[in-house]
């Protein structure tokens, strides 16, 4: 199938991943630009052990949010052909941090964001089988 041909993604789905799109431009200014990462202002992380190694780690995780946030925001203006697969790229990586958050390397439930990864889990599932079970246009 030539990408003309290709069925154009839902308004949800466009919608979900600027959304996404914003909140990983923000977070990820938060952690690349602040003095701390965030991890003393916003999380609340005793870092007088190991303070510098947390705040380069959230740093570059920082980056890695800013560079996924610019992706999801063009696919959305632009390139609507990448609007599927990368919804279901952004699903997978939020069932990976569920399972980190929960299951792997889990600190609990008391720090900011462990709700939001569960949300966002249940909300990208949804929309994620949505955009590949919705029946085609009709010609």
């Amino acid at each position: 199938m030539s990408a003309a041909a290709a069925r154009a993604p839902s308004r949800i789905t466009l919608g979900l991943l600027a959304v996404l799109g914003l909140i990983n431009l923000v977070r990820g200014a938060i952690h690349t630009f602040l003095p701390d990462s965030g991890a003393g202002v916003i999380a609340h992380f005793d870092l007088a052990q190991g303070g510098r190694t947390i705040i380069f780690l959230l740093a570059m995780i920082g980056a890695g949010q800013i560079g996924s946030g610019l992706i999801d925001l063009l696919v959305v203006a632009r390139f609507h052909a990448f609007a599927a697969p990368l919804l279901a790229v952004e699903l997978l990586r939020a069932l990976i941090g569920l399972y980190i958050a929960f299951f792997s390397k889990s600190v609990g439930t008391g720090y900011p964001g462990a709700k939001g990864i569960v949300g966002a889990a249940v909300v990208l599932t949804l929309a994620t089988l949505w955009e590949f079970a919705r029946p085609k246009a009709k010609a």
